[in-house]
């Protein structure tokens, strides 16, 4: 028999399935999951002579092999230039003090045009999202 740790919970299992990963996957799939995508560790205890199998959840995104998720994932994690110049100026201004504002008009202009053409951009990208035909999946997520 073989021990096999899941969530620090012990079972037993023959030794039989629990020597490929092939085997412990389809013995476990009803009950677990993510067991597809988890992390299989053998350990032989030299003592006893038994095997301890480790399985550890691992994270595991979909739609990996899109170049739509590897250009968000390059893409530039910046924040709109209006909000950003709002958060800079915030509590340091003497909005009292006429001269104060009109001396930042220039930078508040750049900026709030700045902004506009970043959110006609998530605009735009937001109606090419909701104008997509769908399309079927390459492969069967695990569980169907």
């Amino acid at each position: 028999m073989t021990t096999l740790m899941i969530d620090g919970q012990t079972f037993d299992l023959p030794s039989a399935i629990a020597a490929k990963d092939e085997l412990l996957k389809a013995a476990l799939a009803p009950f677990v999951p993510w067991i597809a995508n988890a992390q299989i560790d053998r350990k032989d205890n030299a003592e006893s002579g038994e095997m301890t199998v480790s399985i550890v959840k691992r994270a595991d995104w979909k739609g990996t092999d899109s170049a739509i998720v590897d250009a968000l994932i390059a893409s530039p994690n910046e924040m709109n230039p209006a909000i950003a110049l709002w958060m800079q100026m915030e509590g340091q201004l003497d909005t009292n003090d006429p001269g104060t504002i009109l001396a930042l008009e220039p930078s508040i202009t750049t900026a709030l045009e700045a902004g506009d053409k970043e959110i006609a951009a998530v605009q735009q990208a937001l109606t090419r999202l909701v104008e997509c035909a769908p399309a079927p999946a390459t492969r069967i997520p695990v569980g169907f």
